[in-house]
């Protein structure tokens, strides 16, 4: 039976409970991380802990433990569900507290820890790419306090991929309050035009994605030019390549964006060549 991680104590999955008062419930006064584990091995995980501390001191949201700790607590949470391969989430709210947003209590945090059997997207959908749109009367704030934290205020990229899948679509789009590309519901995106790769800056309230720094170091490393700065959306039709990134999916190509086709309408050579290096770098962690 699948156990979770409440707190550092692990219970079977349907014992597993909550506070009604846990703020994470009532207000997602919280944040959290996602992350894959290949091979026994979770990748980047320094730098998700990283970002998730970050996060919570940000919130002003006391520390559950150390990192040193956490860490632990995660390859047990593997090694107990006997778990090779991976999808991790730790979650840590505020903790419990009374109704309403004022408050003067002192909180302890909840956090939770779940893993479970992960082995990638259907191949298709790197060979064939997805399609996305850009969605209507949602924007990214750029100058919110939360734009750069992933918070589990996760609303407005739910309310986004909704639309986008109730129009046909398998990814959605956001701009941000001034009109440029932020990034897609649960992803950073690049274009790639002229053999050179763009992608929205931070400044343009994005997250700053584990998995967009590592292919970030990757496009260097192979000498492709690379910039990042504000990206006006019709820069997207008129790529001739754009792809998205997030540590689940790692890199998959976008090939319609609206009504437009983005370049042959097939997966393009740049975005193949980065999910391979980062592939790479993947079999590389897991070895050593």
């Amino acid at each position: 039976m699948e156990k979770l991680c409440i707190n550092g104590r692990f219970v079977d999955a349907p014992s597993a409970k909550i506070p009604v008062t846990d703020r994470g419930f009532l207000y997602g006064d919280g944040v959290f991380e996602t992350m894959r584990s290949y091979a026994g091995v979770v990748f980047k995980l320094e730098h998700h802990l990283s970002r998730l501390y970050k996060g919570m001191a940000s919130l002003m949201i006391s520390e559950p433990c150390g990192i040193e700790k956490m860490k632990g607590l995660i390859y047990k949470s593997m090694k107990i569900n006997t778990l090779k391969n991976a999808y991790i989430r730790v979650s840590v709210t505020r903790g419990e507290g009374r109704f309403g947003i004022t408050y003067k209590d002192k909180f302890v945090p909840n956090f939770l820890i779940v893993s479970k059997s992960f082995e990638g997207y259907p191949e298709r959908m790197y060979k064939s790419g997805i399609t996305a749109k850009i969605v209507s009367g949602l924007r990214q704030n750029e100058h919110s306090l939360i734009s750069g934290i992933k918070t589990m205020n996760f609303l407005p990229y739910i309310m986004a991929r909704l639309e986008a899948k109730r129009d046909g679509f398998d990814e959605a789009i956001l701009l941000n309050t001034a009109g440029y590309v932020a990034e897609a519901s649960t992803s950073n995106l690049f274009i790639v035009k002229n053999n050179a790769i763009i992608t929205p800056s931070l400044d343009s309230g994005i997250l700053p994605g584990i998995t967009r720094n590592a292919v970030i170091a990757i496009t260097r490393r192979v000498k492709i030019r690379l910039a990042e700065r504000r990206l006006r959306k019709e820069e997207l039709g008129a790529a001739d390549e754009v792809f998205l990134t997030n540590s689940l999916a790692e890199v998959i190509p976008v090939v319609k964006i609206g009504s437009k086709r983005i370049g042959s309408g097939m997966p393009g050579d740049i975005t193949k060549l980065l999910h391979i290096s980062y592939q790479k770098e993947v079999i590389k962690s897991a070895v050593l």
